[in-house]
């Protein structure tokens, strides 16, 4: 149970640090011109891989192997679609700021459940 909950502030610490960095990525692209689905893609590209070498080396201390790094980068393309579906959506509601932190939220929920059913079962 401690181990568990040890886990848990881990994943939420680096959740923090990652979404800062790709938000960071993402606003500073979108503010020196790029499209804000571009800076998108970008930003949680570059989180992508931050994420999964944070998590695996200080949240679950797992050792790398190739079959879990593709389930971790296949949960993400998947989290990102539903990102990008839910950004192209709120992009006809809101403003391009506010509809990255609305799908980022989305993000954020289906990669942190499909993480702990699919690859990081400890």
């Amino acid at each position: 149970m401690q181990k568990t909950l040890l886990q848990f502030l881990r994943f939420n610490l680096i959740g923090i640090v990652n979404t800062l960095f790709g938000f960071s990525i993402i606003l500073l692209l979108m503010y020196i011109g790029f499209s804000a689905t571009s800076s998108n893609a970008i930003g949680y590209g570059l989180g992508a891989l931050l994420s999964y070498y944070l998590n695996r080396k200080y949240t679950f201390k797992a050792h790398h192997t190739t079959k879990q790094a593709l389930k971790f980068f296949t949960i993400l393309a998947v989290a990102y679609i539903l990102n990008y579906l839910t950004l192209q959506w709120l992009l006809t509601l809101a403003n391009p700021y506010v509809a990255q932190f609305g799908s980022a939220v989305i993000y954020t929920l289906s990669s942190f459940i499909l993480f702990k059913v699919f690859v990081f079962k400890g």
